[in-house]
This record gives C-alpha cells, structure tokens and sequence, in this order.
C-alpha cells in the first residue's frame, strides 16, 4: 500500500470501534487475534522492555502467532506505535477540578498527568509525537485539557501552546527521571556515591576559582540533592514558570502592552 493508503488504514484502525474494525473479517469463525488484543501485547512489551523491542517478529513470538498474520490487524510497526500512544491515553481520566479551576492548578493537573503517564509508559519518550494521528482517546483528553484552560482569556492558539510547553516539560522531566535511574542500575551506585567517588577526582583537575559560577551553582545544588539535580522539584519549578508567564501575558494584555494578535 501507499503512505496515503496506509494513512487512511490508521485513521479507520483508531476509530475502529466507531466505523467498525477494518482489519477483522465479517464472517467467518471467530479469530483468535484482534486489534485490541495486538495493541495491547505490544503495550506491554514496550512496558516490560522498551520501544526498539516492539518488532512485529517480537510481537508475533509473544502472542504465539506468525509475524505475517500480524499485517492483518496491522499494516505496520509505525501504524501500531500510533495505536499503543492513543490507548494508553484512555488511562488518563476526567480532572476534578470544578468548572473553573485556577490557571495554576490547570497547569499543574496536565503537567502531572502527563508526567505520571510517561512514568507509567517510558518508551513514549522514544515515540514521535509530530504528525501523529488523533484517536479518540488522544482527542478526548486533549479536549478536557482545553476545558481546564477556557476560563481564561487566552486565544485559542494560545491554549495550544501552552499545553505544548506543559506537554513538554512533562516529558523532559520524565526522561531524566528515566536516564538517572537507568544511571543508578547500570553502575550500581548511587548518585550520592557516584559523587564521592567523582568530586575529588575533579578537585584535583580543575584548578580553585577556574569556573566560579559553575562550582558556586554545582555546590550548592550539589549539597542540596546529594546528586545533579532534583526532577520533581525542577518539573515543579517549570509548571510555576508556565503559569508566571501566561499570568505576565494576559496582564499585559489588559494594560495593551504585548497583544498579541493571534485570534481565536
């Protein structure tokens, strides 16, 4: 098939359960293997492993089938990475936070959520979100996001982004949390005794006074953490950035000051 052809594939195998499963026979005895039942193999191979290990020859010895039957209910591997993203979107539910919530407690209810599902499912980081597809689990989480948002008199663009910079720093959040407890099992150390063993290494190299800003920062972060850094305190910290600057944005709108000129 074309990319067109596969493209319109997916769209019809994300709203199956609307339009019908286009991958399943109508007659017939009743198979044995569905597209739910694929997508959800793959969701916890990915959960036990990573991303590189959801192959279709991987999937198919998981679920004790051929690799070829699998281009039945799927016409290929980026087709089902777009329906393992979506379903475990279904995951996330309706936000309690009354009909008008504060802009800060918004921010931070999507911030979280969406932080908590990269915890839940790390190979999402390693998972393209650019041009993907809607399903109705992504659309319907998207459209409670924008719920949380529309008291506020930001342009509709603007709540886009802003869910955008949230949605980002979710995820760069949960990579590093990711990356240091990848550190910690693959030295079998941790940070606090990797710096032990590090930090007077690099006082012997690096000569007093040579990068003051950056041992003044280093130290302080450094006795504060017992490691690099804090990601729940710096996700914290950027969640009440977001709201500082959309706060300053919409109070320089009342004063005519930076308008900005996308409209709804």
């Amino acid at each position: 098939m074309s990319a067109s052809d596969d493209a319109r594939v997916l769209v019809r195998l994300l709203w199956r359960h609307r339009v019908g499963d286009p991958r399943t026979p109508r007659r017939g005895p009743r198979q044995r293997v569905t597209v739910d039942g694929v997508i959800r193999a793959a969701i916890d191979l990915a959960d036990a492993r990573d991303l590189a290990a959801v192959s279709m020859r991987a999937l198919a010895d998981r679920m004790g089938v051929g690799p070829m039957s699998l281009y039945t209910y799927v016409p290929n591997r980026d087709a089902l990475v777009a329906l393992m993203i979506d379903e475990v979107a279904a995951e996330d539910r309706p936000f309690d936070l009354g009909q008008a919530p504060d802009l800060d407690e918004a921010v931070a209810a999507i911030g979280r959520a969406l932080r908590d599902e990269h915890a839940r499912h790390p190979w999402l980081l390693d998972a393209s979100r650019w041009r993907s597809v809607l399903g109705p689990h992504r659309l319907a989480r998207f459209d409670r996001q924008l719920a949380l948002l529309e008291a506020h008199p930001l342009t509709d663009v603007e709540r886009d982004r802003v869910i955008s910079l949230v949605t980002d720093l979710a995820a760069g959040s949960a990579r590093e949390a990711r990356d240091a407890g990848w550190e910690v099992a693959r030295s079998g150390m941790s940070d606090s005794e990797w710096w032990d063993v590090v930090g007077p290494e690099l006082d012997a190299v690096i000569g007093d006074g040579e990068f003051p800003l950056a041992g003044r920062v280093g130290s302080v972060v450094g006795q504060l953490y017992e490691g690099p850094g804090d990601t729940a305190g710096a996700f914290e910290f950027g969640l009440a950035c977001i709201v500082d600057g959309v706060r300053a944005l919409l109070a320089g709108r009342v004063r005519g000051v930076g308008t900005s000129d996308v409209t709804h």
